[in-house]
């Protein structure tokens, strides 16, 4: 009988095929070394799929899928595919630190029954980067989580997130209306913080988001849109 990981990491992509392998090699670099990876693929065109295959290793899986533009879709499907305890999200144009996972497990072990466990990241601006600043929304979040979300929005990256599969699955994991995109996660974040104020702040900075083009004019969206369903969460509570 196959044995399951701890960590199943999922790693949606699309078009971005040397940033991705970046990303996978960070996961390869890992000093703990009980996981699997998930690699779900929106069907790109710039020979993704064998780079990925390149790599030759029984503890990658790639899929592929037509996500429409819904990255929940591929982060959905990833969750499907996986076996391991805990999910580990990874954007495709981040990385992390070689200790991330084994940092996070000795967490999980040392404080028992952690439902999400996240850190800060350091931004990444261009190549060969000497200085890095870390992300400035990040924080810890208070003990009544579902409040302090709601309230004061957004507290860590998603490439940070490790969380129980077990309980991510009782929510029913991302939702994939086209209504929630660009906050899909944190949306997700809310609803789990319904069942279980167990959320983990880690204090080392175990990673690096990149900032280009492309993630300015997305963070535009997602501000925008963030302040619409903070309100439509707002007005719930009420």
């Amino acid at each position: 009988m196959k044995k399951n990981s701890f960590f199943s990491v999922i790693i949606p992509t699309y078009n971005r095929r040397i940033k991705l392998e970046k990303a996978i090699q960070s996961v390869l670099n890992q000093t703990y070394k009980d996981w699997e990876l998930i690699i779900i693929d929106n069907y790109s065109n710039d020979s993704t799929k064998t780079m990925v295959e390149n790599f030759r290793n029984n503890k990658i899986k790639f899929y592929q899928i037509y996500n429409r533009g819904v990255i929940a879709k591929s982060r959905n499907l990833g969750i499907k595919k996986s076996n391991g305890k805990y999910l580990a999200f990874l954007d495709s144009d981040d990385c992390w630190h070689k200790d991330k996972l084994m940092i996070c497990r000795n967490e999980i072990v040392k404080f028992k029954d952690l439902k999400l466990i996240y850190h800060n990241m350091y931004l990444r601006r261009k190549k060969n980067q000497i200085f890095f600043q870390k992300t400035n929304y990040f924080r810890k979040v208070k003990k009544k989580v579902t409040n302090d979300l709601i309230i004061n929005g957004p507290a860590y990256p998603t490439s940070s997130v490790v969380v129980e599969k077990k309980i991510f699955k009782k929510i029913r994991m991302f939702r994939e209306n086209i209504k929630f995109i660009a906050w899909e996660d944190f949306d997700a974040w809310i609803r789990l913080s319904k069942y279980s104020n167990n959320f983990h702040c880690v204090k080392d900075s175990l990673g690096y988001s990149s900032i280009n083009a492309e993630n300015t004019n997305s963070t535009k969206i997602r501000i925008k849109n963030l302040m619409s369903f903070k309100k439509e969460y707002l007005s719930k509570n009420q």
